[in-house]
């Protein structure tokens, strides 16, 4: 009774009563869920697997495209970049060089101007080392801007024109009725630097201005008596002191004009 009754017990384990299996209907059991266990994953891993493999590869897909685009935009840039480098480094090139030749002309210019700055300085003290000699001589006087020097000699018009020279004069021009009131006053007749000797009838001064206002006395120019009266003295055979044409190797007093340069 015993040995039966404690396999009894091992048949039906504690706390399960009148459920006790054998063990071929468990192995049974076991078997049976492994294969539906596996069917469950091949369902389960099998199709779901390739499709998240398409998901991954389009998932990449994508962006390597943006990838490349945005590199071809990028060599563009850079490429649009060199090309700008290059046209701004030519334009400053050009624009250097222009700056260089333009400094050169200013240079050109600049060494020109102070050559004639010298020169006209040279001039200048020339003429000024002229006028204090003219002032030296006796007879000087100065009138309207100029200085005017009366000869005490009688000479032909061109001997006197010459001696004026000589003093870095001319024979006087007269541009206005007061330098022409101004004149007559030293009542002599006195050669002026007027003469048609280069073509008849046409009176031109001796710094080559051509006769604008006159003074002639009445019936003048004249070449009186067919003579060649090609030069011109002021008279003082009245107040007003007019203008005479006579012979050029006619002999008379003279008067001297030198400009005042400052």
């Amino acid at each position: 009774m015993a040995e039966s009754s404690i396999y009894a017990n091992t048949d039906e384990p504690p706390g399960f009563p009148g459920k006790r299996k054998t063990l071929p209907e468990c192995s049974e059991g076991i078997y049976g869920n492994e294969e539906t266990i596996q069917t469950l994953e091949l369902q389960k891993t099998g199709p779901a697997h390739s499709g998240a493999k398409d998901e991954q590869r389009t998932s990449y897909r994508v962006p390597a495209v943006c990838l490349g685009l945005l590199c071809v935009f990028l060599l563009i840039g850079v490429i649009a970049l060199i090309s700008q480098n290059f046209k701004d480094k030519s334009t400053c090139s050009s624009s250097m060089d222009n700056l260089t030749a333009e400094l050169h002309q200013l240079q050109t210019s600049y060494n020109n101007l102070s050559e004639e700055m010298d020169l006209l300085q040279k001039q200048r003290l020339n003429d000024m080392t002229e006028l204090r000699k003219f002032l030296d001589q006796q007879g000087s006087v100065y009138f309207g801007g100029s200085f005017y020097y009366i000869s005490s000699l009688e000479k032909t018009w061109q001997n006197s024109r010459d001696d004026c020279r000589s003093r870095g004069a001319d024979l006087i021009v007269i541009n206005s009725e007061e330098e022409q009131n101004f004149v007559r006053g030293f009542k002599k007749n006195l050669w002026i630097g007027l003469s048609d000797s280069e073509t008849e009838e046409v009176w031109k001064w001796v710094d080559g201005t051509m006769l604008n206002q006159s003074f002639w006395n009445s019936g003048e120019p004249n070449n009186y008596q067919n003579t060649n009266e090609d030069c011109v003295e002021i008279t003082h055979v009245n107040s007003e002191g007019r203008w005479n044409d006579r012979r050029c190797d006619g002999s008379l007093f003279w008067i001297c004009e030198k400009n005042l340069v400052l």
